[in-house]
């Protein structure tokens, strides 16, 4: 079954654009490198007392166990929770069939390159540790030196795990099964990592200028858990994003976990079962599906409290045949005691990697991580339900369709990528854009940002707390000119009281104020037309600039306005168009025209001046600077300053 995500053969070339120490140098100088350290001393400080209440909880409470395998998973003592109680993290082992399309990025694939990991690392944390002699991992894998190996019971885990996302091509072995067991970036390499002491170790991973991490771990999801932990945002999923906003480049894969029918939140029928790392804002949470796309019987399902969608995504997970740790070249084969969210997860992983690695090589730089998770949403098969949902997330990982958008953001095709490092005005009004000529097909826009660590959840905030753990809070739109006048929304937030429920998409701005990843869409675009994606900041997010990342496709970019400031006139909006050379009002108003006008350089002579009874100034300069046109509107006069 690994055959339906990988192709039968593909070259192994010298095709190699990755993370040299150069390029790590310059992720690196994202980094607020002051606040990485206070981070990484408050999670060693937090990792040592941790220990210390482990040990007085074990120590009272004799027939306790730190670390001890059950159905095949490893469980250890993770921390003991402000109200005394043992919090147990363990593997996540169950099934995985799927086709990712992965295969479209290597050589022969459908996009015409390939990209096979070639000098890019991932991080993997795991229980046990990793037997780098075997076939598939020789000289893929390292596992990092200052680890203290726990329970050998993990050590299949993690052989599995780093298999599937670094596991080489195997042409000759003793064992058939060898053919079917290779990785999805088979090279590239991980460095491997003990579960026991994650955050700070992920810190000095991220402060290296790595890109990508894959965890498939979590809580135990069982009566040992408080009802409250279920779906909530407490202090390991705050303690994740306020990593990750210090990094944001960084993107870890978290396994969603296996407890829907296990779960000791048994009264949510599956429903409301992510906890910890897996409620984190800014992670990518991924669920597990069958062959035939179908949800499993085991996967997790969200949302979380505040009403986030969770799981981010869903690829496959049932039936893995993967390495094992005794022997160097032995595999599970297909199994389907082979499987779970634990398989998922790295696939995921392995296949944000390699877009990484594309995307570098056209652009020379790597996308922001929210750029990344904004690509694998946005171009994601959706199932389920339409649109989010709470047991697929936005959809289906489909490779291809991330490769190809990459593909046309270069070639000047229906796709544009824009980060943002400017912000429109805290006040819900004030806005920002990016625009295009609509093609008359369907359109799509995206926006994602690495939000900063939101408002910690507690017992005593009761069970299912609704209260967003959103700290900033962007909305994005679409407008189209013409009639009728288009206006297509993002959707709305889930809700863990009706889970199963349809997203709807709202008209109006700010109706989903806890999802820190958003997508609008317009089912048939006017050809021809202006198509613009208009964003705005809630009032109640701070006033200091946050990168955000705004991804569009389905439009003709080779007209495009890639990102202009806006100003609302009444029913109004003014931009230029820098491909035509054209001042352009888009407006459902007849009455609205630009009326006498002049048009300043930023020295304040006039460059042209005039009458416009309509809705479009020429405006041809040799010379490219900032510019500011003063116009009559409605008998009010106006400024539109825009660049050339």
């Amino acid at each position: 079954m690994k055959k339906s995500i990988l192709i039968a053969s593909f070259f192994i070339g010298t095709f190699a654009f990755a993370q040299t120490a150069e390029q790590r140098a310059e992720i690196q100088k994202s980094i607020d490198k002051n606040e990485l350290t206070r981070l990484e001393q408050k999670f060693q400080l937090d990792y040592e007392f941790q220990q210390q209440k482990i040990s007085s909880y074990l120590s009272a409470n004799p027939n306790a166990k730190k670390t001890f395998v059950k159905d095949g998973n490893v469980f250890m003592l993770h921390h003991i929770d402000a109200e005394g109680n043992p919090i147990y993290i363990n593997t996540k082992d169950a099934n995985q069939v799927s086709n990712a399309k992965i295969n479209a990025l290597y050589g022969g694939g459908s996009v015409n390159v390939n990209i096979t990991g070639t000098n890019m690392v991932a991080g993997v944390w795991d229980g046990g540790q990793i037997n780098a002699n075997h076939e598939l991992l020789a000289g893929n894998v390292t596992m990092q030196p200052s680890q203290t190996v726990n329970s050998a019971g993990g050590n299949n885990h993690m052989q599995a795990v780093s298999g599937i996302m670094v596991g080489k091509i195997i042409t000759t072995s003793t064992n058939p099964n060898a053919a079917t067991a290779r990785g999805l970036a088979p090279n590239a390499t991980a460095r491997n990592y003990d579960w026991d002491n994650d955050l700070t170790e992920m810190a000095s991973f991220a402060g290296s200028g790595f890109l990508i991490s894959n965890h498939s771990y979590g809580y135990s999801n069982t009566t040992t858990n408080n009802i409250w932990n279920y779906g909530a945002y407490d202090e390991t999923s705050k303690d994740w994003d306020a990593l990750l906003k210090t990094t944001p480049l960084y993107l870890p894969f978290v396994a969603g976990g296996n407890e829907q029918q296990t779960t000791g939140n048994a009264s949510a029928t599956g429903f409301d079962n992510m906890t910890g790392s897996s409620a984190s804002k800014n992670v990518m949470t991924v669920g597990a599906i069958n062959a035939d796309n179908s949800m499993s019987d085991y996967s997790n399902w969200g949302p979380t409290d505040d009403g986030r969608v969770k799981p981010d995504i869903v690829t496959l997970g049932t039936s893995i045949n993967v390495p094992l740790y005794t022997g160097n070249n032995t595999y599970t084969g297909v199994d389907i005691n082979s499987s779970g969210t634990s398989y998922a997860a790295p696939a995921a992983a392995a296949a944000g990697l390699l877009l990484q690695q594309y995307y570098f090589s056209l652009f020379n730089k790597y996308m922001t991580a929210a750029s990344l998770k904004a690509l694998m949403l946005h171009t994601a098969d959706d199932a389920g339900n339409a649109g989010p949902d709470a047991k697929f997330g936005w959809g289906i990982l489909n490779v291809e369709n991330a490769a190809k958008t990459i593909k046309q953001m270069q070639t000047g095709g229906s796709a544009k990528l824009v980060e943002f490092t400017t912000n429109p005005t805290n006040n819900s009004s004030a806005e920002v854009s990016t625009s295009g000529t609509a093609g008359g097909i369907s359109a799509k826009a995206s926006i994602c940002w690495t939000d900063d660590e939101g408002t910690e959840q507690t017992a005593t905030n009761g069970i299912n707390n609704t209260t967003s753990r959103l700290v900033y809070n962007f909305d994005i739109l679409f407008r189209q000119q013409g009639t009728p006048f288009i206006d297509r929304r993002t959707f709305a937030p889930l809700s863990v009281t009706s889970p199963n429920n349809v997203a709807t998409v709202s008209s109006t701005w700010f109706v989903n104020n806890v999802d820190n990843y958003r997508q609008a869409n317009i089912t048939t675009s006017n050809l021809g037309n202006n198509l613009i994606v208009y964003v705005r900041k809630n009032t109640t997010s701070p006033a200091a600039v946050k990168p955000f990342s705004v991804l569009l496709t389905g439009l003709n970019i080779t007209n495009a306005t890639l990102a202009v400031n806006e100003n609302v006139i009444n029913s109004a909006t003014v931009f230029y168009n820098k491909v035509d050379g054209q001042i352009k009002m888009i407006s459902n108003n007849t009455k609205d025209g630009f009326g006498a006008y002049k048009i300043y350089d930023m020295s304040g002579k006039i460059l042209k001046a005039g009458t416009e009874r309509g809705n479009t100034i020429s405006f041809q300069n040799d010379n490219n600077g900032v510019y500011i046109l003063i116009y009559q509107n409605n008998n009010k006069e106006e400024t539109f300053k825009f660049r050339k």
